[in-house]
């Protein structure tokens, strides 16, 4: 570019375009060089792009299954994934010592974590468990898997962490029941594994393994018979270990009143405008607390979601209010308005509360948000039908929103809503999600 520049400016100069000009009209192109592709490289982007469209397309496991592949060290992108998932109707598992390889594996119609997510378990006892499954069939029991597996590459701590997170639950055991025992199965193994090295393996053991190899299976032994953790506490320790909650989630359980009492959520906040009133409800995934300059404490806090994280800034006056809710672990449900920055958008909290104890109907008007170039007849007749199935008391808006301007429509005394969790879930179907919001 450097090189063309000064035959640009002489070409402008001799066509009679004043030299700043000339200069105005360099600069602009040399900024649109730093991204500006040509037809080459837009027609290769186009066929990547079909590529990809047609195997998600025609082979949805295997492409999200390599999509969260490749995506295993973004914490954030995988909640999004998975949430995805859920949306296309494809189950992701929890990790499994009989079904997982190191990364996202596809098991029939369903996606399995793989085992190199789970906290503690390092590259080498993924090969140890993969090497002794594909050498001698699945694992029965825990007993059977220490018995087979290489103790040096598998500890105690990583036993754990495989219990924890759900990895034994095809043996057929509650991951209560091997917490308990665990230890001692382990010492037992490791003691095999000493008397087999030093050759002291008693008369009565070689009688016991009768000649059979080594690697032989060992069949399920009893356990305690102890109920399973409660829910919670299961959900804790997937998220403790994997670092996500993969069998359900602590908001699930609030999915309606979530869609009834918020305005968005961690992904739709990222198309909205900056300084807009915004509701959300989450869990809080971390805390990080600072001093400001009068020596006063405000947070910044993660607050995660079905869908994602989303940063929450807690000033001093509103956190010392809500300091006691955000420290516990129940769902909370936030009001603010939104900062919204070249890179990312936060949440400038106002007020929180518990979502158990949030207005389940605080709203008192239907908001359309409507992009001009959506804006067709197709919009009109879908606000139609809506009305016709979900008439009511209050009163409803369309918001044409353009680049740098909205305009506020009222639809008038004859086309007043009901507001409902009915009428929300019809609406984004036919509208697609956020489309309208209650205020």
């Amino acid at each position: 570019m450097e090189k063309e520049r000064p035959k640009f400016l002489d070409g402008a100069k001799r066509n009679g375009i004043p030299e700043q000009k000339a200069q105005k009209i360099w600069e602009q192109m040399e900024t649109f060089a730093e991204y500006g592709f040509n037809k080459s490289h837009s027609t290769a982007y186009a066929m990547v792009t079909y590529q990809t469209a047609y195997l998600k397309a025609h082979y949805p496991v295997e492409f999200m299954a390599a999509l969260l592949t490749s995506e295993k060290d973004n914490r954030e992108k995988i909640i999004k994934y998975i949430h995805v998932c859920k949306e296309m109707g494809i189950t992701v598992l929890p990790p499994d010592i009989n079904e997982s390889f190191r990364d996202f594996s596809v098991t029939g119609d369903y996606i399995r974590f793989g085992l190199a997510a789970i906290k503690n378990v390092g590259i080498g006892a993924i090969e140890a468990i993969i090497s002794a499954r594909e050498n001698c069939g699945i694992f029965r029991s825990l007993e059977d898997f220490c018995s087979r597996t290489d103790l040096k590459k598998i500890n105690k701590r990583v036993l754990e962490s495989l219990i924890k997170c759900g990895a034994f639950d095809s043996t057929g055991y509650k991951r209560r029941q091997l917490m308990m025992e665990y230890e001692d199965i382990i010492e037992i193994s490791q003691k095999r594994l000493r008397d087999k090295v030093s050759r002291q393996v008693s008369f009565f053991d070689e009688l016991e393994e009768g000649g059979k190899s080594e690697n032989k299976t060992i069949s399920k032994a009893p356990l305690p018979d102890i109920s399973e953790w409660d829910n919670k506490e299961l959900l804790a320790y997937e998220k403790e270990f994997l670092g996500f909650y993969v069998t359900g989630h602590p908001l699930e359980g609030y999915a309606s009143k979530i869609s009834m009492v918020t305005t968005g959520d961690s992904v739709s906040i990222l198309e909205k405008r900056d300084k807009e009133q915004i509701s959300l409800a989450g869990i809080v995934a971390g805390i990080r607390e600072v001093f400001t300059k009068k020596k006063e404490v405000m947070a910044y806090v993660t607050l995660e979601d079905l869908k994602g994280t989303c940063d929450v800034i807690f000033f001093p006056d509103t956190y010392k209010k809500i300091s006691g809710i955000l420290h516990g672990e129940a769902p909370v449900f936030v009001k603010g308005f939104l900062d919204v920055a070249e890179e990312n958008v936060k949440v400038i909290a106002e007020d929180a509360t518990l979502l158990s104890e949030a207005e389940y109907n605080p709203f008192s008007s239907v908001h359309f948000m409507i992009k001009n170039t959506d804006s067709d007849g197709g919009i009109i007749d879908a606000l139609f039908y809506l009305n016709e199935r979900h008439k009511g008391t209050y009163n409803s808006y369309i918001h044409l929103i353009d680049t740098s301007i909205e305009t506020t429509i009222y639809l008038g005394d004859n086309a007043k809503f009901s507001i409902s969790q009915e009428l929300k879930s019809e609406a984004d179907r036919i509208l697609g999600e956020g489309v309208m919001i209650f205020m």
